[in-house]
């Protein structure tokens, strides 16, 4: 079998199956194991499907698919990064934030240096990273675990969102749309979105550039309620149309 024959192969099986292991393709195919992890890392290189440990999953998803954490994790690490450094300055000794759930605000959580801080999360991975943190103080809003992800909520930590207040919110979503807003996968992260971006005197949403110019299932907010787009980058068109909103766009 011809390289991109099974290459083709590998991809209607995780479209059938949605994950597969580098084993159980080797023996469907009929092919060393070596060479399908050869396979695997062209295809995910091309962004085509996702590697886990021994095996892969597949890498496209309808608009209210809830995406597992340990494959948001995997994708556009480098851009992530990127954003996590370039927020990071404008966290100031002593405010009061809030730090919503989601990969690219682990990111952040990693990168804060500052002290006297009061943080505010509803998401179990950032609040361990926070806890690390010396002259921090960390709330932990709580609620029921979403499955796959380390977001909680319920109505009692929405209603602790309507009931403070603090200098910056850092947010993020699954899709931006200058029409539409920005949007999420799971209708249950909606309520306290919402509840957050009503709490904070200014507003930071962190995207990474694959969710540009993208909708998924249930709209969050309009873009002109944010005071800050924080991406890796952006064509220059809807960056422009972005600050004609009355949004800075930071990408540097």
């Amino acid at each position: 079998m011809y390289q991109e024959e099974r290459q083709k192969k590998i991809l209607d099986l995780l479209n059938e199956n949605k994950k597969i292991s580098v084993k159980e393709l080797s023996k469907i195919l009929d092919t060393s194991v070596v060479t399908i992890r050869s396979d695997v890392k062209k295809l995910q290189n091309n962004d085509l499907l996702v590697k886990t440990h021994g095996g892969v999953m597949v890498n496209s998803y309808k608009i209210d698919d809830v995406i597992p954490s340990n494959i948001k994790f995997q994708k556009h690490r480098s851009e992530k990064k990127k954003i996590a450094n370039l927020t990071a300055r404008f966290i100031n000794d002593g405010d009061a934030i809030i730090i919503d759930s989601g990969s690219t605000t682990l990111e952040l959580a990693r990168k804060i240096t500052q002290n006297e801080l009061t943080v505010f999360t509803n998401d179990l991975q950032v609040a361990l990273e926070i806890s690390t943190k010396k002259n921090v103080k960390l709330i932990v809003t709580g609620g029921s675990l979403i499955p796959g992800v380390y977001t909680m909520t319920s109505p009692e930590s929405v209603e602790t969102y309507k009931q403070i207040h603090v200098q910056k919110l850092f947010i993020s979503c699954d899709a931006l749309d200058l029409e539409f807003g920005i949007s999420n996968r799971d209708k249950r992260e909606v309520d306290i979105k919402r509840a957050m971006l009503k709490s904070a005197d200014e507003k930071y949403l962190l995207v990474d550039s694959s969710k540009l110019n993208q909708k998924v299932l249930v709209k969050i907010a309009e873009l002109k309620e944010f005071d800050y787009l924080i991406t890796d980058k952006i064509p220059t068109e809807l960056k422009n149309q972005i600050e004609m909103l009355g949004v800075k766009v930071i990408t540097e």
